[in-house]
């Protein structure tokens, strides 16, 4: 490895957490300095309104919030967005397709969107919903809930041992088969066999996602 990779990997790890470290103004530099090897996303810029939103809280970039895109992207991959003043506020999935242009998964420029990040984001929601519905209720629940769960246009329902999967948005849904693949490993750790998966995704928002209705199995198909 190259040394500029190794000081940038521990520029990383300190930026990671600078919160707990570094006062503000140090934060800012810090990533900045981050921000100036290239990373491999397109890039959204996006005007001021778009900007508070997004620091406010809101999971999406509309269209029309857009300035410009530099780099090429393909719909339902990953893209950066960033303020008009080149400050960096997060990624997520895009697709020209959709009014929503992005749907932010992340805001931290450490994340890299492998098996390990989606692990982590599933393993939350599901320690989450054991907490506040323990016993006999987390038989029955809905485990993953969308910009809830900082997993946008998903939503997965657990009845016992099957969980029933809808799909409303293209990035994530280029990835569901990953991801119910990953949420079986999460809960088999804790002695829970899913038995089958059923995709419903049915809801007509999938067309101006660019994406046909659609209901069946995921997997092997199994009795109700």
């Amino acid at each position: 490895m190259r040394s500029y990779d190794l000081i940038y990997d521990f520029l990383r790890v300190l930026c990671y957490n600078a919160e707990y470290l570094l006062p503000l103004q140090y934060q800012i530099y810090l990533m900045e300095i981050i921000m100036a090897k290239p990373r491999q996303f397109p890039v959204v810029y996006i005007n001021e309104k778009a900007e508070r939103s997004l620091r406010a809280g809101h999971p999406w970039v509309y269209g029309e919030e857009v300035t410009h895109i530099e780099g090429e992207y393909e719909n339902g991959g990953i893209a950066d967005v960033f303020t008009s003043k080149n400050r960096y506020l997060g990624s997520g999935f895009i697709n020209d397709h959709s009014r929503i242009l992005v749907r932010v998964i992340s805001n931290n420029t450490n994340d890299r969107f492998d098996d390990a990040f989606f692990e982590r984001r599933l393993r939350y929601a599901v320690d989450y919903r054991r907490t506040v519905m323990p016993g006999d209720d987390f038989k029955c629940c809905r485990l993953i809930f969308g910009e809830a769960d900082f997993l946008p246009g998903l939503t997965v329902d657990k009845y016992e041992d099957v969980l029933v999967v809808e799909s409303l948005a293209l990035g994530i849904d280029r990835m569901k088969e990953q991801i119910i693949g990953l949420i079986k490993e999460v809960l088999a750790e804790d002695g829970i066999i899913i038995r089958g998966v059923y995709e419903r995704s049915e809801a007509r928002v999938r067309k101006k996602e660019g994406l046909p209705l659609h209901k069946g199995f995921i997997g092997p198909e199994f009795d109700p």
